[in-house]
């Protein structure tokens, strides 16, 4: 009995970091956010080519 509920726990346990991580990602990469995410790679490559 015990090993079952040691099975239902890290199932669990897993699905909540896949949820976590999955609720980061949408968070991250919605449109509104993508532009600001991505602006500091175009601001050093533009640093790059000018150089």
């Amino acid at each position: 009995m015990t090993i079952e509920w040691v099975g239902i726990y890290k199932f669990l346990r897993l699905a909540i970091f896949a949820a976590v991580l999955v609720g980061i990602v949408i968070w991250a990469y919605r449109p509104s956010r993508k532009q600001r995410l991505e602006e500091p790679a175009r601001r050093m490559l533009e640093e790059e080519d000018d150089a």
